[in-house]
């Protein structure tokens, strides 16, 4: 199912929640918003979902415009971090539920479907799940992620158009997590239905989506794939938003035609950078470069024209697993390097870092990328 937002925007009283946003999600597709707290995320969610009426703007599921219809008549699926489950029925029990509950005629009293028709669609939905040994458990004999895939099994087995899942992933450990990501990924690909997925967690994203949409404050920063947003970032908030590790920042500015990095500390830039900042005309803004493409230099090999090099002091090293992270500082500025060699780093040391100009970001006053 297509989903189209025109203008989509929710007011409380005088506080804007979610402020014209148009959005285009293709059928099929796996998309994911993502925004920091506060962001107007899972206000989308339930605007779509036809939990909340937007102030203005109109939602379409196709071409049909169901803005004002409510939600037991839009036929979608949503999937919350607590799980929904009755406690007293088992899993097969839960998953029997949606199909019993439905019901036509004036009276609601005729079945939609007979039990055999039940029968063989949990059956196939237990299957799919790969949840057959627990159906005969209630909820409270499953792990986090069991009970996940149960909650799901009840809203797949409605076929709905639409998936929609709120943050799902927040309420289990980390390898669980890992492990219900790719499950997730999976289950889109078997039933082929357009599923947008809410979350905070920027890593949990890029795994996800074929699509990404970043919010900030009510409003769409960027649109695009997870590598579009980590490779080309519109703008600061994007830059540092995305990744592992928060983009480092270096401030600059031109002083008697030179420009100057960092605090009046005149450090030479790459041609290639100091091009981007004069056909820009920047006074003044900030490079930017990613902690997993920071070096250590090299004094036995020579320097090249395409490097930004700097010295800085080890204030920290931390170890995880096979990367080391060291925070540096580089003339009362923080810089986070990122690295896996086994060589052993002191706190309080000296370093010579390089960055390579094709690492470097550059970006105005106003935190916009230039190019």
């Amino acid at each position: 199912m297509k989903v189209t937002t025109k203008n989509l925007t929710k007011r409380y009283g005088e506080k804007i929640a979610l402020n014209k946003v148009n959005l285009e999600i293709p059928d099929s597709s796996f998309l994911v918003i993502l925004g920091p707290s506060g962001s107007g995320k899972t206000t989308l969610l339930r605007l779509i979902a036809g939990l909340l009426y937007p102030s203005e703007g109109k939602i379409f599921f196709g071409e049909d415009n169901i803005t004002q219809k409510p939600a037991n008549k839009r036929n979608i699926a949503m999937v919350f971090q607590n799980y929904p489950l009755f406690p007293h029925m088992t899993v097969r029990e839960n998953l029997r539920f949606p199909l019993e509950s439905q019901r036509e005629g004036q009276i609601f009293k005729k079945r939609i479907y007979s039990d055999e028709e039940i029968k063989a669609k949990v059956e196939e939905t237990l299957k799919l799940l790969h949840i057959e040994e627990h159906t005969n458990k209630y909820p409270s004999q499953l792990s986090g992620g069991e009970k996940q895939r149960v909650a799901i099994g009840r809203e797949l087995i409605r076929e709905p158009v639409l998936f929609l899942f709120d943050e799902p992933l927040s309420n289990i450990d980390a390898r669980l997590r890992y492990e219900m990501r790719t499950w997730i990924r999976t289950l889109h690909g078997m039933i082929n239905r357009t599923m947008i997925y809410v979350t905070h967690d920027q890593s949990e994203a890029m795994a996800l989506g074929d699509i990404i949409v970043l919010l900030n404050e009510g409003e769409i920063v960027q649109i695009g794939s997870p590598d579009e947003l980590y490779n080309n970032p519109k703008n600061r908030f994007v830059a540092e938003f995305i990744g592992n590790f928060p983009m480092n920042f270096l401030s600059f500015h031109k002083k008697d035609k030179n420009l100057i990095l960092n605090n009046d500390k005149k450090i030479e830039l790459p041609n290639s950078v100091e091009e981007i900042v004069s056909r820009n005309s920047l006074e003044e803004g900030e490079i930017g470069f990613r902690a997993e493409l920071v070096r250590e230099l090299d004094s036995e090999r020579p320097i090249e024209e395409n490097m930004l090099i700097l010295e800085c002091i080890i204030e920290d090293v931390e170890k995880v697993l096979d990367q080391q992270i060291l925070t540096l500082n580089f003339n009362e500025e923080r810089i986070v390097f990122v690295t896996k060699t086994i060589k052993e780093f002191e706190r309080k040391s000296t370093i010579q870092i390089i960055v390579y100009a094709e690492s470097i970001y550059v970006f105005d006053r106003a935190g916009l990328r230039t190019i």
